[in-house]
């Protein structure tokens, strides 16, 4: 039932990762796991751009001025951030995952890089606890039925882009995906019209982890 707490993942302070092609529906499938599971908590990341018209500070998106933004960087702040466009950054913040070691549960979407690249990015940023946040990470990758279905969900999301950046992307999603599918832990299909399929397979996943002490 929508809304009603899955009682068999327990609470144990769990960084699950989710990556995956543009268009592939991932939003879509982490607000659906969200609804089920009311002890996870969605991972909120920096930006340096302006709120977008009903984006909410700390719920969408923690704003920071492009100063004040590169200020942090300088800080160490940061386990990983990237300059999205010009003059404008995305990042993660250390403290952002701060709560797996209180036992809570965090849903980190990433792109299929940083994604594959985890144990690097923990461990150049906080070497003093790589093993523990290693052991209560799971990276899951969501791939497309078919790459041609990306299209159609691709536009329907973002309505302002052109034909020539969609190929862009997925020319490089589908480099990303020959490149690193083997370094994440779980790969799940989201099929077309199936989205619980997909988040029951997350929580199988999941509890199976969980029974092994959350370690690959």
């Amino acid at each position: 039932m929508a809304g009603e707490k899955n009682q068999n993942i327990r609470d144990k302070g769990i960084l699950l990762i989710i990556t995956g092609p543009s268009g592939v529906g991932k939003d879509t499938v982490i607000s659906e796991f969200l609804k089920r599971n009311h002890g996870f908590k969605k991972l909120v990341t920096d930006t340096s751009r302006l709120p977008r018209a009903g984006e909410t500070q700390g719920k969408d998106y923690n704003f920071f001025t492009r100063e004040k933004f590169l200020q942090r960087v300088k800080q160490k702040l940061y386990l990983e951030h990237v300059e999205v466009r010009p003059n404008e950054y995305k990042g993660t913040s250390k403290e952002a995952i701060q709560g797996i070691f209180l036992g809570k549960n965090i849903i980190w979407k990433i792109d299929e890089y940083s994604g594959a690249h985890t144990k690097e990015i923990f461990k150049k940023a906080m070497p003093e606890k790589v093993k523990e946040i290693n052991a209560k990470t799971l990276t899951i990758y969501i791939a497309p039925e078919e790459w041609s279905q990306l299209r159609e969900q691709y536009f329907a999301r973002e309505s302002e882009a052109n034909q020539e950046w969609f190929l862009i992307k997925l020319k490089r999603d589908k480099k990303m995906w020959g490149l690193y599918r083997k370094k994440f832990d779980r790969i799940i299909v989201n099929r077309r019209n199936r989205i619980k399929e997909t988040v029951r397979e997350m929580e199988r996943i999941i509890m199976e982890k969980q029974k092994k002490g959350i370690k690959k």
